[in-house]
């Protein structure tokens, strides 16, 4: 919880799902697997994918977070000509799938080893990971960005290592694609605001909401962050809520009980130790604040990790 270890729990694959995508025409993939953060690399072609009213075009070289369990949409690039009439696939839990007739495909489609798709060598070229659940600090991370594009030329080597090790097969290569798929999120969600930088926010907002992340305990003020920012109090609330959807001390407050949380699955700490760690001033105060934020208590949260 401190500023060499900004995301005390991240993602963390455990039997993490990588997958070869391979497709041609003018197809289109219902995804309803449930998973809690999904990161699609367009290596050839391209593809669009949507949620809900949003819509994201993705060119080779760009990354796709999908953060959140509701149900997506990825197809062919709706901006080229496809003269074919589309096919569909569904996708469900336990990344089952079932083609456009409503027959399984899962193994039909199958070109190898985590190869997968309605053509062996198609135009579009994708590779997608995916994490069954994640963390507090995750989810705080890429709250209200359920689709995010990703454009950074220093992932692209994660991704293109994690495709040649995914089709490779032995007996711990599974461990091997957990921690790559480990590494690739936490890269991909240091771009994310509210990591510690906060991408198109004056960088004063970036200097203050790092501090908090250095430092969660410290007891910040508007006052003490503006500082920071080199800001009017004022002019550093506004500027805030414009980048963070919140306001500085909301922030603050998600901030310390996400580690709170992740503190209460992760570990064995004392709940005063980890008060102490994220703020708080006793153990009944952050017990009270997580009871009102989460309707739960922290024996209740730590046992989620037992029963999980």
């Amino acid at each position: 919880m401190t500023a060499q270890h900004p995301f005390p729990a991240g993602p963390r694959a455990r039997d993490g799902f990588i997958l070869r995508m391979s497709m041609a025409g003018n197809w289109q993939v219902e995804v309803q697997d449930r998973c809690a953060l999904t990161i699609l690399a367009v290596r050839t072609g391209s593809c669009a994918v949507q949620r809900g009213e949003a819509t994201i075009q993705a060119e080779p070289g760009n990354l796709v977070v999908i953060h959140g369990t509701a149900p997506y949409r990825v197809l062919a690039d709706s901006t080229q000509p496809r003269a074919a009439a589309v096919e569909t696939y569904l996708i469900g839990p336990g990344q089952q799938c079932l083609g456009p007739a409503a027959q399984p495909v899962t193994e039909t489609l199958r070109h190898g080893v985590r190869s997968w798709g309605n053509a062996r060598d198609g135009a579009d070229q994708l590779l997608v990971c995916t994490f069954t659940t994640t963390s507090a600090i995750t989810d705080l991370i890429c709250e209200g960005r359920a689709l995010r594009l990703i454009d950074d030329a220093a992932l692209w080597n994660w991704v293109e290592l994690l495709h040649l090790e995914a089709e490779r097969q032995g007996p711990v290569q599974p461990l091997v694609l957990d921690r790559l798929l480990d590494i690739l999120a936490l890269q991909v969600l240091q771009q994310m605001p509210g990591a510690g930088m906060v991408p198109g926010a004056k960088p004063g907002i970036s200097a203050a909401v790092g501090a908090m992340w250095s430092a969660p305990a410290e007891p910040w003020s508007v006052a003490l962050l503006a500082g920071i920012a080199a800001m009017s109090r004022s002019a550093f609330s506004a500027a805030f809520h414009e980048a963070m959807g919140m306001p500085p001390v909301g922030y603050l407050t998600r901030l310390r009980l996400a580690l709170a949380w992740d503190a209460l699955q992760n570990t064995n700490s004392p709940l005063g130790q980890i008060a102490g760690e994220v703020g708080y001033s006793s153990a009944f105060a952050l017990s009270a604040a997580i009871r009102r934020v989460y309707s739960a208590s922290p024996s209740e949260i730590r046992m989620l990790r037992r029963n999980g």
